[in-house]
């Protein structure tokens, strides 16, 4: 559809808070971070995929079943290593979080 996707924190006036740094930063490819959190740029869905937004993007009336497929896949991993595996691989995602977390405290207090 005719949709934009993307961080417009700057764009209405906001200065991005550190954790949504931290998310863009683990999730966005380098070359989209910076024009999506500096420059509040949006991009349409493919070009969203492209960045890093979106894993897969399907037309509408392929999205339940798209949906359905994915959770198939997911059903068939043992839950405990998939559990086990993820914490380790978002390690160093998790404790900037939490740093990230501190610091926009901070900035609340």
């Amino acid at each position: 559809g005719p949709y934009k996707i993307g961080l417009n924190e700057v764009q209405i006036g906001m200065t991005m808070h550190h954790a949504g740094i931290e998310l863009a930063r683990d999730r966005l490819r380098r070359s989209a971070f910076q024009r999506s959190v500096i420059n509040a740029e949006m991009f349409e869905p493919k070009e969203a995929l492209k960045a890093g937004f979106l894993d897969k993007v399907v037309p509408a009336e392929q999205l339940l079943d798209a949906a359905h497929d994915i959770a198939h896949e997911l059903k068939k991993l043992n839950m405990q290593a998939h559990k086990n595996t993820k914490l380790k691989v978002r390690k160093a995602l998790l404790d900037a979080l939490d740093e990230a977390i501190a610091l926009d405290q901070g900035y609340m207090g």
